[in-house]
């Protein structure tokens, strides 16, 4: 075996390795936090929350909110139990079109294109943007610890629900916005 072969399975292993570690990290915050959804007002952020400019796999601008309620849907291409709510945004898309921006935002920062469409083709192509957060800024910004986290935002960055480690099937992110939306 050459040495550039054994340097990537080194690196390939090494970051199967650091991706358990976060699942980990992030489920047992998820299970220290009860993973309940929190439909309260406020609950994070409050009022004055700047806005987030960042830009989309495909290069759109993304403005985090934006000048509607924005549903930030937090994952990672890798989680296979993210795909089922992926999936349900997909669905609902078309439905909540006049009511809210709907945004994937993928937290693994070295998140490529690639990995993200791949993620994408198996949610079934939705026609929301898709976001890496390469900085951690909107990971930070909205206090998310645990994949499959939703997070609703009025547009002047009021935090109207969120849901914490909830992957949610249609029916279930269709009753969580239809609380949480005004």
């Amino acid at each position: 075996m050459t040495t550039t072969k054994k340097r990537r399975r080194i690196f390939t292993f090494s970051a199967l390795l650091a991706a358990v570690a976060l699942v980990l990290i992030l489920a047992s915050t998820a299970l220290s936090r009860g993973g309940e959804a929190d439909t309260s007002a406020g609950a994070v952020g409050g009022n004055n929350v700047e806005r987030i400019e960042i830009t989309s796999v495909d290069g759109e601008p993304v403005t985090v909110p934006s000048k509607r309620p924005t549903v930030l849907y937090f994952m990672a291409s890798w989680c296979y139990t993210c795909v089922p709510q992926a999936k349900a945004m997909k669905e609902l898309e078309k439905e909540y079109a006049n009511k809210a921006d709907f945004v994937a935002v993928d937290v693994t920062p070295e998140n490529t294109k690639a990995e993200v469409d791949e993620f994408r083709k198996l949610a079934g192509n939705p026609g929301h943007p898709y976001v890496v957060d390469k900085t951690g800024e909107l990971t930070k910004k909205y206090g998310i610890t645990a994949l499959d986290t939703t997070v609703v935002i009025a547009s002047d960055g009021k935090v109207l629900g969120r849901a914490n480690a909830m992957p949610m099937k249609a029916d279930v992110l269709q009753a969580f916005l239809d609380k949480t939306l005004p």
